[in-house]
């Protein structure tokens, strides 16, 4: 009986603590809302305590029950997520007011565990402050890898791998059944980073069927998109621990950081003795600064500044191009005249050549329209990498308190029918003698972002996109996979 009451004493004692928490953490919701609410703030559902506006987001997609609240209460939203305060902009004119004109303020990320995690506490450049050394960070990034000129020197590797796919597909499809094309394309594109990152592919000559990291990968990718319960309510935090989802957290960035550690010490071993080499690759580019030849680039001898960039290059760069890529042989499949007009275009320009060359990508607009109206329908981020306000302003005339969350839903935009007719079909013909671009200029289609936080690999990722598709439907005939008959 002494077992039971302590047991039960102990129960009691939780349920208080827990209680109290709650209770404090109430107060401060009730607190902040009072000094918020003597300004003019963003039109907002109505809210519940303690949660907020959390449970309208339970039971459908984020960006898809963002997009129903702001067609009831506006393009520009004040939600109560636990207890954070969340903007979101929901039309290419407040995207524009954030991302464009008020750049300067709206340029910070929020704190947020996952990709606090991932990114070695902000040391990248996805998830880093913006300062001085984000910075310079992006600068080596663009000349490195992203420029123009680093685009073009790496036509020869993308080439090689896509010419590594189509064998891969003509091996797959000779044995005349259906198979899966998801793996092949994120082979493809983690040869293609692995290759500007580390110098090397990771799959077998030749071979491009599926990742040695496609679990992990998928994994992590997976992990990036959960909230934790510190994320709505930091004076709950603790609750992660118990549940485990901490411990799960720490599971898969040790993998990744553990795959990238091994890749930085083998690259340092083949460099010992060889002070004055020219880079040959992102890595190595990261890694001169230890030989003196950079002092501007002193931080980076902190290693995880080092493994904090590959990470943002190596997730960002595998993922999101693949699916991408699978979202545009979905869609082209589905719609049979769009697919054939598109053969017809590359078939039309590369006769019996044999493959697609990246001089030929110039003569081949549909394939650019086709891959443009892909980027409208399925974001890789539907919902931008969040902002946060470093101070108080006004977007519309409504109060936009300092430290809010900010989200834009791009995927909302790009079916605003004030711009796109009949925005839930796949139309590329809509982009045919149309300057509407990705760039971050046309504020309708935003897939990439605008501002400085735009994606700064976009022109890299389009250069393989654009490569892979064309070949992919010049050298093969399409068909989606007949369900079996369970007769």
């Amino acid at each position: 009986m002494e077992i039971f009451k302590h047991v039960r004493h102990t129960w009691s004692n939780s349920i208080l603590f827990f209680l109290s928490l709650l209770f404090f953490c109430s107060l401060a919701f009730i607190v902040r809302n009072r000094r918020f609410n003597r300004h003019r703030l963003p039109p907002a559902p109505t809210v519940l305590p303690i949660v907020g506006h959390l449970h309208q987001l339970l039971f459908e997609l984020p960006h898809i029950a963002l997009c129903r609240l702001s067609s009831k209460h506006g393009p520009l939203m004040l939600l109560q997520l636990g207890q954070i305060p969340t903007i979101v902009a929901s039309s290419p004119e407040i995207a524009d007011e954030i991302l464009k004109a008020q750049d300067h303020i709206f340029c910070g990320r929020p704190y947020v565990t996952v990709t606090h995690r991932f990114s070695y506490g902000g040391l990248d450049i996805a998830f880093a402050p913006h300062d001085d050394r984000w910075r310079l960070l992006r600068r080596l990034a663009k000349a490195e890898v992203f420029g123009s000129s680093s685009v073009r020197a790496f036509r020869d590797v993308r080439e090689e791998e896509v010419r590594a796919l189509l064998d891969t597909i003509s091996s797959a499809a000779a044995r005349g059944v259906p198979f899966d094309l998801a793996p092949m394309l994120l082979c493809l594109f983690n040869n293609i980073v692995y290759r500007k990152l580390f110098g090397k592919r990771i799959s077998a000559p030749g071979n491009c069927g599926r990742s040695r990291h496609h679990e992990l990968i998928m994994q992590v990718v997976a992990f990036t998109a959960e909230t934790s319960v510190g994320d709505f309510f930091p004076c709950l935090g603790w609750i992660d621990v118990l549940t485990g989802w901490r411990s799960k957290l720490e599971k898969r960035f040790k993998a990744m950081d553990g795959l990238l550690k091994e890749e930085i010490e083998e690259r340092m071993r083949n460099r010992r003795g060889r002070q004055h080499i020219d880079p040959v690759n992102f890595l190595d580019a990261l890694l001169r600064s230890e030989a003196g030849m950079d002092f501007c680039l002193d931080f980076l001898q902190d290693q995880n500044v080092i493994k904090a960039v590959l990470m943002d290059m190596f997730l960002a760069g595998t993922e999101p191009p693949a699916l991408t890529m699978e979202w545009a042989m979905a869609e082209l499949m589905k719609n049979p005249k769009a697919m054939n007009k598109l053969q017809e275009e590359v078939r039309g320009v590369v006769g019996s050549k044999g493959k697609v060359e990246e001089e030929d990508l110039q003569k081949l607009p549909y394939v650019k329209s086709v891959l443009k109206e892909t980027l409208r329908l399925h974001p890789p981020g539907p919902l931008l990498l969040p902002h946060e306000s470093s101070k108080d302003t006004e977007i519309g005339g409504y109060h936009i308190p300092a430290g809010s969350r900010i989200f834009v839903n791009a995927w909302a935009i790009a079916r605003d029918t004030r711009f796109w007719k009949d925005p839930e079909a796949f139309v590329p013909e809509r982009f045919e003698g149309s300057q509407v671009d990705f760039r971050g200029c046309h504020m309708q289609l935003i897939p990439f972002g605008a501002g400085r936080r735009m994606c700064p690999g976009m022109s890299f990722g389009m250069a393989c996109l654009e490569l892979a598709l064309a070949n992919v439907v010049y050298a093969f005939d399409w068909a989606p996979a007949r369900r079996r008959s369970t007769g």
